[in-house]
């Protein structure tokens, strides 16, 4: 299975989500009937608190047969925490991909509480110190010699993707020139991004 964590008050209808479960579908139907190897996307919505998203995906790990994890912007700090447990608990060969994936994300948490509506959910929720407290914690959680592939690209309008480019310096990486916070033609690197993920 793979597990694909959409970013910060995203869904799971995001185009880079709709564009993997496309690819794997359309690679798979082009498989011999003789070869088996239909591999499920699971990708859920998240809930809005830090807390939850973790809560959550502690049962992921604990129930579901991963074989790899992809994520972007927020999700690509998830899936290097996943990754993580998994590499933890034995499972040295899962890899993950993270894009355009956020770095230190407790720095963007308030200190007071907020309110928000999610756009997606319409859920209205908070932020405050213990979504930031959360995301230190998964920080410390990370482990360095898993294997990942980091795609950033430089027009990132969200994120500055020297960020990630500096902190994921020993993993490999691809960095591109302009681009978006979205990752701008994305499907031109889902046939590497699921070989380096042994899904292909």
């Amino acid at each position: 299975m793979l597990l694909y964590l959409h970013g910060f008050e995203s869904s799971p209808e995001s185009l880079k989500i709709i564009q993997t479960r496309e690819f794997m579908n359309s690679h798979q139907a082009s498989l011999p009937a003789a070869v088996n190897q239909a591999i499920q996307l699971l990708a859920p919505q998240q809930p809005s608190r830090m807390a939850a998203i973790r809560q959550m995906l502690d049962e992921v790990i604990a129930t579901q047969p991963l074989a790899a994890v992809m994520g972007s912007s927020l999700g690509g700090f998830w899936t290097h925490y996943v990754v993580s447990q998994l590499h933890k608990r034995g499972h040295t060969e899962i890899r993950g991909v993270l894009i355009n994936p956020a770095v230190q994300p407790y720095n963007w948490m308030p200190d007071e509480t907020v309110d928000r509506v999610h756009p997606y959910t319409q859920e209205a929720y908070q932020l405050d110190a213990s979504d930031r407290q959360v995301l230190i914690e998964a920080e410390q959680c990370f482990v360095a010699d898993v294997e990942l592939l980091v795609l950033l690209q430089a027009g990132d309008e969200r994120l500055d993707y020297r960020l990630a480019r500096d902190y994921y310096r020993d993993q490999r990486m691809v960095v591109e020139q302009g681009g978006d916070h979205s990752f701008a033609d994305f499907p031109r690197y889902l046939p590497a991004a699921l070989e380096f993920l042994h899904v292909l």
